[in-house]
């Protein structure tokens, strides 16, 4: 099982620190429905750009995310 969740995350000490919430659990389902909401928002109000300037944004906020992304982990 830590092998199939190691390979969602390509750090295992990250993953194992994260656990507790349990990327198949129901809380763990429950948090990819709060992601998943707030991705339609943010789709929702880029539908006012053109496709280039929406790939441009979520290029951007791509990088701003792995970056806040590492910084947390580097918390634990």
């Amino acid at each position: 099982m830590m092998q199939e969740l190691s390979n969602k995350n390509r750090n295992p000490e990250i993953q194992v620190a994260i656990a507790g919430i349990g990327y198949l659990s129901p809380h763990g389902e429950d948090l990819k429905e709060i992601a998943r909401a707030e991705l339609t928002f943010i789709y929702e109000h880029m539908k006012s750009y053109s496709q280039n300037e929406q790939i441009f944004i979520l290029d951007f906020m791509t990088g701003e995310i792995i970056d806040k992304t590492l910084e947390l982990e580097n918390e634990l």
